[in-house]
């Protein structure tokens, strides 16, 4: 898809969304963060190990275009990732779960507030 459709799609996306809808999500962004930090906590445990991820290079043989427009063959760099498993200590990732519910449950709060002043300073219709 090119890319001007593609920055098209997201300004129609994102005209969608009210001043309202903008204020709360970005009210729930640090909650989100940790949603997603505790979930993968949670497997990592429930795993017994960790899942790696890391990007690297790898060389490809294709075709390109030269500058006249005709087609060679040619080497190209493209990346990939790769996933591997890793051990973990368990009794700390229990220990860094507990830390983030904790750090969840604060931030709960906090992001209520700021939903109660989004919500005050764009009251619904």
């Amino acid at each position: 898809m090119p890319l001007r459709t593609l920055a098209l799609l997201a300004l129609v996306a994102l005209s969608a969304c009210s001043a309202r809808d903008l204020c709360i999500s970005q009210a729930r962004a640090e909650l989100r963060t940790l949603d997603a930090l505790i979930a993968e906590t949670r497997s990592t445990i429930a795993r017994g190990y960790a899942i790696e991820e890391r990007t690297v290079p790898d060389e490809v043989f294709t075709r390109c275009r030269d500058s006249e427009g005709n087609q060679r063959p040619c080497w190209i760099t493209v990346t990939r990732t790769e996933r591997r498993p890793v051990t973990v200590d368990i009794a700390e990732e229990r220990r860094k779960l507990a830390q983030l519910e904790a750090r969840r449950a604060e931030e709960a709060q906090r992001a209520a507030a700021r939903i109660r002043a989004c919500e005050a300073r764009y009251p619904s219709r």
